[in-house]
């Protein structure tokens, strides 16, 4: 079986897949429209060999003409341009280049075996965060999956939690619409337990396709928040900072949390001490007094967590100095990098968990 890679592959059950030409009907910078469960589809031969899938419906009018739109690029991204408005779209992730934010093309996946061509629903993004009873980080976590709705308005974005909120993630994928598959993009800084446990069987136990990602860290982008968050809680030269990480029993999460400090060493350009709330060692409480003992600076910690509630109120009880915000606040805005890291995980196959 000769399969050949397109803008969007990934196997799935065959009642998700369905077969719409074959390559040879297919013309380089052309379009052909079919009509999948309803929906208009159309598909294009791109010059370098790629296929692509999106709506055949014009997002500003309705009008299903996108199969007969011009075939482009944006640098190394493909591109297709509407007949009607010459709005112009991504055909990998449906953006719109000519008005961001107001317009997006829904994008389908496309599989190739033995030059036929099948198409299929773009997955849904369940966006998995731990849960919280605090509202300010209940707020918090609610904005950044709203933040990462507005950025790819082509999916369907979905929030559920791990524990303590409802949904729950079973509940979540159980009501998305029968023909759709799903990603699970946990919002948890570490892959662990939730990770490799409660959100896999999740997966497994649904009756649809779903792929789970590794978490938001580590990730170069958190530490540029991080870094953000002690610059606007005042560091100083002379402070010693000490990471204060939510802890885990899984070995994985914990090393993840330390490459996380050793990361932010890097950009400090100074030592960082790796602590955790719970579950690991060193403590916070414990971490802050060794440093302090050994600085004639002030000793800050860097909550490294995702939003406020119970652990980060634990982390500026812990003794320091000075305790910056985590990563997310109530307050808007919220992180860019944040947002590009779970639009990331989505988009990136390579982040996927076994």
């Amino acid at each position: 079986m000769n399969t050949t890679s397109a803008i969007l592959d990934s196997s799935a059950p065959p009642t998700v897949w369905t077969p719409v030409c074959r390559r040879s009907d297919l013309e380089p910078g052309w379009g052909e429209a079919a009509l999948v469960g309803g929906q208009q589809v159309a598909v294009f031969l791109l010059p370098d060999g790629r296929i692509a899938a999106v709506s055949n419906a014009d997002p500003a009018t309705g009008a299903c003409v996108m199969s007969r739109g011009i075939v482009g690029s944006r640098g190394d991204r493909a591109t297709i341009a509407s007949p009607l408005h010459k709005d112009v779209f991504d055909l990998e992730t449906g953006e719109c280049y000519t008005k961001p934010g107001a317009l997006s093309l829904p994008v389908w996946r496309v599989r190739e075996t033995d030059g036929s061509i099948s198409v299929a629903p773009a997955r849904a993004l369940v966006a998995a965060s731990h849960g919280t009873s605090d509202l300010d980080g209940r707020r918090a976590v609610a904005a950044l999956v709203d933040a990462v709705r507005a950025a790819r308005g082509e999916l369907t974005v979905a929030d559920a939690h791990v524990d303590v909120q409802q949904p729950d993630v079973p509940s979540v994928l159980a009501g998305l619409p029968p023909e759709s598959s799903a990603t699970i993009v946990p919002l948890l800084l570490s892959t662990g337990y939730h990770v490799h446990v409660d959100l896999a069987e999740a997966a497994g136990d649904s009756d649809r396709e779903v792929t789970v990602t590794r978490a938001l860290g580590p990730d170069q982008r958190l530490v540029t928040v991080l870094a953000r968050r002690l610059r606007e809680a005042g560091l100083r030269t002379d402070d010693a900072v000490v990471l204060a990480a939510a802890g885990s029993s899984d070995e994985r999460a914990v090393e993840d949390c330390r490459i996380t400090g050793e990361m932010l060493s890097a950009e400090l350009g100074r030592p960082v001490t790796t602590s955790f709330i719970s579950a690991a060692q060193p403590r916070v409480a414990d971490a802050v007094a060794d440093v302090r003992a050994s600085t004639r600076g002030r000793v800050v910690v860097s909550t490294y967590l995702l939003a406020p509630g119970y652990f980060a109120d634990l982390a500026a009880r812990a003794g320091a100095d000075v305790t910056t915000a985590p990563l997310l606040t109530a307050d808007p805005p919220v992180p860019p990098e944040l947002v590009q890291i779970v639009v990331d995980r989505y988009d990136r196959p390579t982040d996927v968990v076994p």
